[in-house]
C-alpha cells in the first residue's frame, strides 16, 4: 500500500446520527492508498464544517467526504492520479469531482471531490449563505480558476437511510431547486412518488413528504442547515404519523408510605381517583398501537380494588403488563387480586430503598421491611419475573453492597439502581439537589461495578451534570400516561393531573393543542427539556 498520508487528507463531515457513518470510515480505511483521515463532527452550519477543513489541512490535497458516502477501495488513488496529471498541464484547475451512484434514486450524481489546498485556502467559505460551495466557486472562477468533473463512478451515495435523514435530504434538495432552479430536480417529486408506489415503505413515504413539505413552504432557507438539530417540519409530521407504543397507567394515588423524597411530600400533589376499567378501555381504543403498559402511580397500586379487573382486561387483550409496587401489600393482597397465572403481570418491580429494617423505617415512615421481603420471596416462588429497584442518593449509595447481598440471598436475579428523580423541583434550589448523584460521583458507580455480585445490576443511575446542555427528549412520540381522572401526560414520567395536558375522553388527544405545542417547544428548543426524569441527559 502506498502511503499518501503526507499528501492527502480525507475529511469526513459528520453531524447527527447518520446510519452510513461507520461504513464510510471503514471504506476510507480500506483504500488502496493510505491517507490521513480526520472527522469533522457537529460543526454547524455546514459552511463552518467546510471551513474547518481549510483550518486543519496540512497536506497538498484534501478530499471532502460526507458521512453518507461509501467509496470504492481504489477511489482516492484514482482521484490522486487524476489531479497529479491535471497539475502537470492545467495549474488553474482547483478541484476535480467524481461521480457517485445514488442508491435511493438509482441515479448518478457528482458528489466526491479532491481539492488543491494552496488554492482553496485563499477562498474562505461564506458562512451566511445557502450553498456556500457554489458561492465559493463563483468567486474562484472570477479569478480564473476552474474545476473539472470526471464521468466515473467511484462510490455509493447513502445506501442506508432512516426516516429523519431521508425527509431532510429531499426537503433540502427542493429548497435548492426553489433557489437555484437546478434542472435535474424539477421532476424529483414525481420520481419520489413513483418510488413510493413501487415500494410503499416508511422510508419512501418520508422521502416524498420531505419534498412536498418544501414545495408548500413559501419561505426559502437562506443559510446552510444546522444538521445537529432535528427539523421542526419533520418533528411535526412525525408526531402525527406516530402513536404511542407504550403507556403508563397510574392506578392509584393512595399510598401507605410517606417516603421522604416523594413528589407528594414536597409539591402538594393533588390526589386523583383510582383508575377505572373504562378509562383503560378508552386508552386502548384510542391508541391501538399500545402494546405494553406499566401499572404504577404516585401511590401504591395494590390499594386499588380495580387492579384485578384492569390486569385481566389488559392480558386478555394481549398487552404486555408490568407492575411497580412498594411490596408492602404483596402477601396480603396479591392472591386476592391475582388469583391465578392468567392474572399474573409479565413482570413486577418491587421498590426496596433500604438494606435493613431501621433504614427502611426511616425512609418510608413504616414498619414494613419484613413484609416486603416476604412478598419478594412469594413472587419468586410463583416464578414471576421479579425486579428489585433501589433509589441511590449521595447518602445511601454506600449501602448498595449490603443491599445487593440482601436481595441475592432472597434469590433475586435482576436489580435496578436509580438516581433520585426530581419530580417536584425544576430548579434544584433546595437541599434535595445535594442527594442527586452527579458526574463527579462516577467513582462510586465504578466501586459498585467491581463487587462480586455486580452482575445482578441491570441498570445503573444516570449521573448528571447541572451545567450540561440537555438534549431534546424523544419520548413525547413514543409513550403516554394517564391517571384516574383521565388526564394525560406526554411521557411515562410526568404525572398527568398535575399538568392538565388533556383528557382521554377528548375527541382529539395525541394531536390536541397542548400536545402539539409541547412537542413543538421541544423540537424548536423554545424551552429546555423537562426535568421530570433524567432521560433528557441520556437521549
Amino acid at each position: 500500500m502506498i502511503d499518501l498520508s503526507n499528501e492527502i487528507t480525507a475529511f469526513v463531515i459528520s453531524a447527527g446520527n447518520n446510519p452510513n457513518f461507520s461504513n464510510c470510515l471503514k471504506a476510507l480505511k480500506n483504500q488502496t492508498v493510505k491517507v490521513k483521515i480526520e472527522v469533522i463532527k457537529d460543526y454547524t452550519p455546514m459552511s463552518r464544517a467546510f471551513q474547518e477543513m481549510l483550518n486543519r489541512c496540512s497536506t497538498k490535497y484534501y478530499v471532502e467526504i460526507d458521512e453518507d458516502m461509501i467509496l470504492f477501495e481504489n477511489a482516492i488513488e484514482q482521484m490522486h492520479n487524476t489531479i497529479i496529471e491535471i497539475d502537470k498541464e492545467e495549474n488553474k484547475i482547483s478541484m476535480v469531482g467524481y461521480q457517485l451512484k445514488d442508491v435511493h434514486l438509482d441515479f448518478i450524481i457528482y458528489g466526491v471531490k479532491i481539492y488543491k489546498y494552496e488554492i482553496f485556502k485563499m477562498y474562505p467559505y461564506n458562512l451566511e449563505c445557502l450553498s456556500c460551495e457554489v458561492e465559493q466557486l463563483e468567486r474562484m472562477e472570477k479569478d480564473g480558476y476552474s474545476y473539472k468533473l470526471i464521468e466515473n463512478v467511484i462510490g455509493l451515495h447513502s445506501p442506508l437511510w432512516n426516516n429523519n435523514n431521508i425527509f431532510e435530504r429531499y426537503y433540502d434538495l427542493m429548497e435548492k431547486f426553489k433557489k437555484f432552479g437546478y434542472g435535474w430536480l424539477e421532476k424529483l417529486p414525481l420520481k419520489l412518488f413513483d418510488i413510493l408506489k413501487n415500494d410503499p415503505t416508511d422510508k419512501n413515504l418520508y422521502a416524498l413528504l420531505g419534498a412536498y413539505t418544501s414545495i408548500i413552504n413559501e419561505n426559502i432557507h437562506d443559510k446552510e442547515k444546522d444538521f445537529t438539530k432535528n427539523m421542526v417540519e419533520f418533528g411535526k409530521i412525525e408526531s402525527y404519523m406516530s402513536s404511542p407504543a407504550s403507556a403508563t397507567v397510574y392506578v392509584s394515588s393512595q399510598c401507605n408510605y410517606k417516603c421522604e423524597w416523594c413528589y407528594r411530600q414536597h409539591d402538594g400533589i393533588e390526589d386523583s381517583p383510582d383508575m377505572t376499567i373504562d378509562i383503560v378501555k378508552t386508552l386502548l381504543r384510542k391508541f391501538p398501537t399500545i402494546k405494553a403498559i406499566c401499572l404504577c402511580g404516585f401511590g401504591e397500586p395494590f390499594m386499588s380494588d380495580d387492579l384485578k379487573w384492569i390486569i385481566q382486561y389488559l392480558k386478555t387483550n394481549n398487552i404486555f403488563v408490568g407492575l411497580i409496587t412498594n411490596g408492602s401489600l404483596l402477601t396480603e393482597k396479591f392472591n386476592l387480586l391475582c388469583p391465578d397465572e392468567s392474572f399474573y403481570p409479565h413482570y413486577i418491580s418491587v421498590s426496596l430503598n433500604a438494606h435493613n429494617k431501621e433504614t427502611h423505617k426511616q425512609v418510608n415512615k413504616t414498619d414494613t421491611f419484613d413484609k416486603v421481603l416476604e412478598g419478594i420471596k412469594m413472587l419468586l416462588q410463583y416464578n414471576i419475573n421479579t425486579f428489585v429497584s433501589y433509589v441511590c442518593t449521595t447518602e445511601n449509595i454506600k449501602h448498595v453492597p449490603a443491599f445487593l447481598n440482601l436481595v441475592e440471598s432472597l434469590g433475586v436475579k435482576i436489580v435496578h439502581l436509580h438516581n433520585l428523580l426530581p419530580h417536584f423541583n425544576e430548579d434544584f434550589n433546595d437541599g434535595f439537589y445535594n442527594l442527586v448523584l452527579q458526574k463527579k460521583d462516577q467513582y462510586l458507580i465504578d466501586e459498585i461495578k467491581s463487587l462480586p455480585n455486580a452482575n445482578l445490576v441491570k441498570g445503573y443511575p444516570i449521573l448528571i451534570d447541572q451545567n450540561e446542555i440537555r438534549r431534546n427528549c424523544r419520548f413525547v412520540n413514543t409513550s403516554i400516561s394517564v391517571d384516574g381522572n383521565g388526564s394525560i401526560g406526554l411521557c411515562n414520567s410526568v404525572y398527568p393531573c398535575k399538568l392538565q395536558n388533556g383528557n382521554i375522553k377528548d375527541p382529539v388527544i395525541w394531536q390536541n393543542k397542548y400536545c402539539q405545542d409541547f412537542r413543538n417547544s421541544i423540537l424548536t428548543e423554545q424551552k429546555q427539556a423537562c426535568r421530570k426524569c433524567f432521560r433528557n441527559w441520556e437521549i
